[in-house]
């Protein structure tokens, strides 16, 4: 039963968790996507579709402001009533910090919940249509000098080609300049060592092959990189034009045109908790390597959770008398957040590994959260 109290308290804390929300969304969206959505108008994208993209990165975002904001929001909401000496006149009637903490438990349990559904139903679309738009202005913009680069991996994991860009894409003639492969053998004795390079001034596809298979080559420079047994040198060779079938030791694009111009990485957030898991079971039965995919698979569980973790290590730290509390609270959140990433990755890269237990890996901050905030208003009550 909510009573005077906890209505006291949530309706102190609502607006600045609210104006932290938005403060931290939009520090968040400056430092990961406005210089590219920068760039993609200062290389002629139409500011509809530009702004189109922007929008779509905004989902994502949201679930990451929303711990940071309850973070702040009840620092500055608890510093307040700290600043007014308010917190003396609850102790004074035998309130208890633990019972003034209750109803930010309360909010950072809603807005955990409010987390996850949004995470679970508007993220994964909005975040494949921001790349289905990133690729749409990216494939119709003037020539761009920028090199691209990206690796194919074999079903093992192992290094197949290293593919290389270096003359970036040219959307009028809907070619990629100075394109280089570097192809790894294929004989077992020689796993891992560089095969051949074939170098082309273009590259240009022929179809939509997602295996990259049907590609034209102009002006081919190849070197074979095994010594000839005989002369004991590498061999060179030149082609005006060449093909995938034509080139040596099944060299490659490995992708497709839109695969290529995209170059982005494997998105779990594109995917659902229930997708995601679903893909996880199918890459285990094929013997491929999901640890870094079932860490991400707990992050959208243990990200919202941050939430009321995060509520609840803030009401105790709120109540210390400070002096600027809005400034020292503010760096006190960016302190908090900060060691909390730091943790958050090094978890992950332990957990992708195979150090630690992937469940463990995404819920390790959340545990440490909470033996934080146990301690604070342990300590508190003392």
């Amino acid at each position: 039963m909510i009573t005077v109290l906890d209505r006291l308290i949530i309706r102190e804390l609502i607006g600045p968790l609210l104006n932290s929300i938005f403060m931290f969304l939009a520090v968040l969206f400056g430092g990961a996507y406005l210089f590219q959505i920068t760039d993609l108008l200062v290389q002629g994208a139409p500011l509809g579709l530009v702004l189109k993209i922007a929008m779509y990165t905004l989902p994502a975002l949201v679930t990451q402001s929303f711990p940071m904001g309850m973070l702040l929001g009840t620092l500055l909401a608890f510093g307040r009533l700290s600043g007014d000496s308010e917190h003396i006149a609850l102790f004074g009637c035998g309130i208890s910090l633990a019972r003034v903490a209750r109803p930010v438990a309360l909010v950072g349990f809603v807005v955990s919940v409010v987390t996850c559904f949004w995470n679970e139903t508007v993220v994964p679309p909005a975040q494949a249509a921001f790349y289905d738009l990133r690729h749409s202005a990216r494939e119709n913009l003037e020539a761009g000098a920028r090199p691209m680069d990206y690796i194919i991996r074999r079903d093992d994991g192992t290094v197949d080609e290293v593919v290389t860009i270096q003359g970036g894409y040219d959307a009028k003639r809907r070619r990629f300049r100075r394109v280089t492969i570097l192809k790894m053998s294929d004989d077992p004795l020689r796993r891992g060592q560089p095969e051949v390079i074939v170098y082309a001034d273009s590259a240009e596809p022929r179809g939509s092959d997602p295996k990259g298979r049907d590609w034209v080559y102009h002006d081919v420079y190849i070197t074979y990189l095994r010594p000839d047994p005989e002369r004991r040198t590498f061999l060179d060779s030149y082609s005006q034009r060449a093909s995938t079938v034509t080139l040596p030791s099944n060299v490659r694009m490995g992708r497709d045109f839109k695969g290529v111009l995209a170059q982005t990485p494997l998105d779990n957030r594109v995917m659902s908790f229930r997708d995601l898991r679903a893909k996880i079971e199918r890459d285990n039965a094929r013997g491929e390597n999901t640890l870094g995919a079932q860490v991400d698979l707990w992050e959208k569980v243990s990200v919202p959770l941050a939430s009321l973790i995060f509520g609840l290590v803030a009401a105790p730290l709120g109540l210390r008398p400070h002096r600027g509390s809005k400034a020292m609270g503010f760096g006190i959140a960016i302190g908090i957040i900060f060691l909390y990433w730091v943790l958050y990755r090094w978890m992950y890269t332990l957990g992708k590994g195979g150090s630690i237990p992937p469940m463990l890996a995404s819920f390790a901050g959340c545990l440490v959260g909470l033996a934080v905030a146990a301690i604070l208003i342990h300590r508190a009550r003392q």
